[in-house]
């Protein structure tokens, strides 16, 4: 918001600040919630985690880079470097989960014997 109220009134530019606050408000209040849960332990510390490498896949599939059928070496490196990213982001994701769960049980065993 703080960008298009700049540049409205530097450049004079017209502005679609209220469309980017209709939707960036509740997303960002969405993400933020999401962001937070990245932290919990479990099943829903691994969904928070892969939102966003699973949102930068879908982005690549539904909005594709490709304005037009000549591709460029910039756009060939934007989709390499988004796919790999959000291929990285999503094993993070996996082996933090399965790290977590593996040192429960092994405190677990030490616990129990």
């Amino acid at each position: 918001m703080a960008y298009y109220v700049t540049d409205s009134f530097v450049s004079g530019a017209g502005t679609d600040m209220v469309s980017w606050l209709v939707v960036g408000v509740p997303f960002g209040l969405v993400l933020g919630v999401v962001g937070a849960a990245i932290r919990k332990p479990g099943s829903v510390g691994l969904l928070a985690a892969l939102v966003v490498p699973v949102g930068a896949a879908v982005k690549m599939v539904v909005l594709s880079p490709r304005p037009h059928r000549t591709l460029t070496p910039a756009i060939v490196l934007a989709e390499v470097i988004v796919r790999t990213a959000a291929v990285l982001g999503a094993c993070c994701a996996v082996y933090r989960f399965r790290a977590v769960k593996q040192a429960a049980r092994s405190v677990r065993c030490v616990q129990s014997g």
